[in-house]
């Protein structure tokens, strides 16, 4: 991939729904960067409080709004945003989340700097009103530029898409976001990751807000099921060997089983577990879970 642009202009797309306590914050992130070169679009779900007035009542040029009615599926959000973007390349990001004040300009950098990468991911962590939850990456600085296809599909390699940039000229119709489920951020994300190389920043440059209303508390069942469903489609086209697609299996219904156990739903987690056990047939830990599940 060739560079002609050492600046280019970022957008951003952003869906929102009912974000009226955070959005505000969200916005000031942006607007504090220190890479100027970015428009923002932000792709309303038909919010039904206050979000739409606060967005209005912010002075830059360089957002612009869009009210799409009830939608409920954020891929459609965000191909539409897409759409409507003019930048060479394209960020995303969720109404209730921060970025570090650098985040853009790393990356623009980093993607300048390795045009055999398609698209730049970054470190980070979750957070709540108590303080910092989880880290990524223990690592904190430097940069790899590689394939990671199997590594996301096995959970090895997380990726979030509030740090995803991505050249717009990869991004043909066959690799926007699905629209067949309410969120398919992980099967977007892989397969960009099976297309191209991509740049690793393990600076700490996205900060997720944890909190009981958002898209992940809410809906971590369908994140599961988009993950099983991927890997499986992926399978039928030879994008994994069997073996792979077994382990990675594996390993996703017995994170699935324990997410259940965590939420106190022994009967659920007892099914995973099973389905787990179908995948490695000779493991014990499935069987151990499992018996954990009647004791509860």
């Amino acid at each position: 991939m060739i560079v002609e642009n050492s600046s280019p202009l970022v957008s951003i797309i952003m869906p929102t729904y009912n974000r009226a306590t955070y959005i505000g914050e969200t916005i000031a992130s942006i607007k504090n960067q220190s890479y100027a070169n970015w428009e923002l679009i932000i792709m309303d779900d038909g919010s039904e409080d206050d979000t739409c007035n606060i967005v209005k009542n912010v002075s830059d040029g360089r957002i612009r709004y869009y009210n799409n009615g009830r939608i409920g599926i954020t891929g459609t959000l965000k191909n539409k945003g897409i759409a409507l973007s003019k930048g060479e390349l394209i960020a995303f990001m969720d109404s209730d989340d921060l970025w570090h004040e650098a985040k853009l300009q790393t990356q623009v950098k980093a993607l300048v700097q390795h045009p055999e990468a398609g698209f730049s991911f970054t470190n980070g962590y979750n957070f709540n009103e108590k303080g910092i939850e989880a880290v990524y990456y223990v690592q904190n600085e430097g940069i790899v530029c590689d394939r990671f296809f199997e590594g996301i599909c096995n959970g090895d390699t997380g990726v979030f898409i509030q740090s995803v940039m991505v050249w717009k000229k990869l991004l043909g119709d066959d690799m926007l976001f699905r629209e067949n489920r309410v969120f398919t951020d992980f099967s977007f994300i892989a397969n960009l990751a099976f297309k191209c190389k991509a740049v690793l920043l393990f600076q700490m440059l996205l900060y997720r807000r944890f909190h009981q209303n958002n898209n992940v508390s809410l809906n971590w069942v369908l994140d599961y099921d988009e993950h099983i469903e991927t890997i499986v489609r992926y399978r039928e086209e030879g994008k994994l060997s069997v073996k792979t697609t077994n382990e990675i299996l594996f390993k996703t219904y017995i994170h699935f089983g324990q997410e259940y156990y965590s939420h106190k739903n022994p009967k659920k987690a007892r099914n995973q577990f099973i389905n787990a056990w179908k995948y490695k047939p000779y493991s014990i830990v499935p069987l151990k879970k499992t018996i954990k599940t009647f004791l509860w």
